[in-house]
């Protein structure tokens, strides 16, 4: 249970080195009389009028294609050649494929695959207020043609529109990625501000915090991070050269004849936006690997966290960050940490385990139960729907109120209790012998300890003279937990 989940692998020197070898291709019909390309169908115009507020208009001047705004903000940046009629076999090495909007209309889908395509990104949303009116067909058809298909959205960070609104207005497309093989990773566009200054309005602290917010709600929606569409000079200028998000997939934006230096984020990009026009409709990319890889890419998420690379929890842990039930700690350069070694405590875990089944309605009460969690508390919906469900009653003072100590440590006996609650309390005999040499019969846990045992969510530790502990007042620390709600959902999933 220690491997890790697989991450798209680093191949850049072969792929750069098949691209040099591409270009060739390039040079002999350029001598042939293809001339260099002017924006193609794959670009919308840079000069939209601006609006008074972009982020909430669904006018067709806010439909910017991937892309459209790199041109007219990095003029010197040294072009790729465009080439409308060029046969596949002179496309940049790697798998092709290729990314629309609406500015493509009907897409000819399956004479794109005959010529090769592999793969599409079709826009979904733009701010939070414009869906590409081709979507559904555009989305439906390129899978319909056998290419793998995912959805992006082309971002309008500014400061009246969050990442989670258009977080939550990109999934409204229906696109969230699913591990069905066939489905891309959302992909977030982040580019020149076709409005107006090219970072819009957002410091670069404020932009790393906007994009970690983006891809927060991404990923507790769909189980997993988004890709990153951008430029090097971009990314450089608009976030400082944020270095943490390096588990992100890159699709690098470079119209060149080799990709160039790279974001400061990543050692390598996984898809490449190589020129805006070619033998595909709209722009042309390329995966940074094989096919199989390609699927591989597809299917699995990939890492989620920068620091549990070597915790003997990290696929228990990949897996609690792919199901939404932790998304974990967002640092200023925008690294997203889960910190294994923190002690869980009694208000993350009633959060811990309400998103474990699937996060049901569930209305609060008006008035809380407890005296020591106030109704404004940021887990008060999951510690009363713990409560409401019997899986944690908390104490009752002398007084007679009652607390909950949210605050409190969860020891590895309590953990027992909640499990076995939260299971619905199943009929269970416990043995007449204690398995543990440090849990008596009579412990007020002793039973559900052992149904612990018994259902191979805890089997504690075996000591150097072969006995069996099971340590019950040791703090349960946060890659544990992942571990005892995986092999949870291994046993008995969410619902009983």
């Amino acid at each position: 249970m220690n491997a890790s989940i697989p991450r798209a692998p680093k191949r850049q020197n072969p792929v750069r080195r098949g691209i040099r070898k591409g270009m060739a291709g390039y040079v002999a019909l350029l001598v042939a009389g293809i001339v260099l390309g002017a924006p193609g169908a794959g670009a919308a115009s840079a000069t939209t009028t601006p609006s008074p507020s972009p982020s909430a208009t669904s006018s067709t001047s806010n439909d910017h294609a991937m892309g459209s705004t790199i041109r007219s903000h990095e003029p010197t940046a040294p072009m790729r050649m465009s080439a409308q009629a060029v046969a596949p076999a002179s496309v940049a090495s790697g798998v092709p494929g290729m990314d629309v909007s609406s500015h493509q209309g009907d897409v000819d889908w399956h004479t794109a695959a005959t010529n090769g395509a592999k793969f599409a990104y079709v826009k979904a949303s733009e701010g939070t207020g414009y869906a590409n009116p081709y979507f559904a067909t555009q989305y439906a058809g390129s899978a319909n043609a056998g290419l793998l298909h995912g959805a992006y959205h082309f971002a309008l960070p500014d400061p009246s529109s969050s990442g989670a609104d258009q977080a939550s207005y990109f999934l409204q497309s229906g696109a969230a990625w699913t591990p069905d093989g066939k489905t891309l990773p959302a992909l977030l566009d982040l580019e020149p501000n076709p409005y107006g200054s090219e970072c819009y309005g957002l410091s670069q602290g404020e932009m790393v915090n906007w994009i970690s917010d983006f891809a927060t709600t991404i990923l507790s929606r769909t189980g997993r991070l988004p890709a990153i569409y951008t430029s090097t000079s971009w990314w450089t200028d608009c976030t400082g050269g944020a270095a943490g998000f390096g588990n992100h997939p890159l699709h690098l934006s470079s119209w060149a004849t080799d990709p160039g230096p790279l974001p400061a984020s990543w050692p390598d990009y996984t898809l490449w936006q190589n020129s805006d026009s070619g033998i595909f409709p709209g722009d042309q990319d390329v995966f940074n690997g094989t096919l199989t890889q390609l699927a591989d890419f597809a299917t699995n998420p990939g890492p989620i966290f920068s620091d549990i690379s070597g915790d003997p929890f990290t696929t228990e842990i990949n897996w609690l960050g792919s199901r939404g039930i932790s998304t974990g700690w967002t640092e200023t350069d925008g690294s997203r940490n889960y910190n294994p070694l923190t002690a869980v405590a009694r208000d993350a875990m009633a959060a811990f385990m309400y998103r474990l089944m699937g996060s049901p309605a569930f209305a609060p009460p008006a008035t809380s139960p407890f005296t020591d969690v106030a109704t404004n508390n940021p887990f008060y919906k999951q510690i009363t729907w713990l409560a409401h469900n019997g899986i944690s009653t908390g104490w009752t003072e002398a007084s007679g109120s009652k607390t909950y100590r949210p605050y409190l440590a969860v020891n590895r006996d309590a953990m027992a209790a909640f499990m076995y609650r939260l299971a619905g309390s199943p009929a269970f005999t416990a043995p007449a012998t204690s398995p543990f040499t440090d849990v008596a019969t009579d412990n007020p846990f002793y039973k559900q300890i052992t149904w612990l045992a018994n259902s191979g969510i805890s089997t504690g530790w075996t000591e150097s003279d072969g006995s069996k502990t099971y340590r019950p007042y040791l703090a349960v620390n946060r890659d544990a937990m992942a571990a005892f709600m995986y092999r949870y959902n291994t046993k008995f999933g969410t619902t009983h």
